[in-house]
């Protein structure tokens, strides 16, 4: 019963956050006030952390540490793009910190375990999917302990570094509405096939918000 209720709490609140992420996405071209970006945001992040929330105590009552550690790295995403939004001073405070530190932690966690399960053959693939998130994640965190470190993130490198977090956790989003719904083999093309589509397109946004060289 419990883990029936916490599962509906969960697959409502991904897909809220999905709802959300479209929002955020479409209102930011079209909405030049930003209102219903913002508004749009906040459903997505709410429903990000609800997710994450729900993913705790359902992988205690289920063991899954592939789960477990796939919610650290989802809500990790989505918490720093948040954080980057609100914090309008850019200078990081000490949630920003634990947050990378522990990041960092379950990086080389995911790294460690799917690089084992990978070696050994175990897993139907999910190894390769830790390898990938891991990397990504390990990456991300090191870039804000470093940033963390350094001067506040302002103006357009706050803006910027926000959009890449959030559309990461986007990624996150999507990935977790693919598996559920899509069946593939090997089983790693759907956790993967998100990362692989938007990412381009993070990548594009991110260097039209560089500053021209002129």
């Amino acid at each position: 019963m419990i883990y029936s209720t916490l599962l509906f709490i969960h697959i409502t609140a991904g897909s809220a956050s999905l709802l959300g992420a479209a929002g955020a996405i479409a209102t930011k071209v079209f909405d030049t006030k930003h209102k219903w970006h913002i508004l749009a945001g906040r459903v997505f992040f709410v429903g990000m952390v609800l997710v994450f929330l729900t993913t705790l105590p359902m992988t205690l009552l289920k063991p899954n540490l592939f789960l477990f550690l796939i919610g650290i790295f989802s809500f990790y995403l989505a918490f720093t793009g948040w954080r980057k939004a609100v914090n309008r001073s850019g200078k990081a405070g000490l949630p920003d910190k634990l947050a990378a530190i522990l990041m960092s932690i379950t990086s080389i966690a995911m790294l460690g375990w799917g690089g084992w399960l990978s070696f050994v053959g175990l897993g139907d693939g999910n190894g390769i999917t830790l390898i990938a998130f891991g990397a990504i994640g390990g990456l991300l965190a090191r870039k804000d302990i470093r940033q963390n470190r350094g001067k506040s993130l302002k103006g357009i490198a706050r803006i910027r570094a926000h959009l890449i977090s959030m559309m990461a956790a986007t990624i996150a989003a999507t990935t977790a509405f693919l598996v559920v719904n899509l069946e593939t083999d090997p089983i790693w093309i759907s956790w993967l096939l998100p990362t692989a589509i938007i990412s381009p397109i993070i990548v594009w946004m991110s260097r039209k918000m560089l500053p021209s060289r002129s």
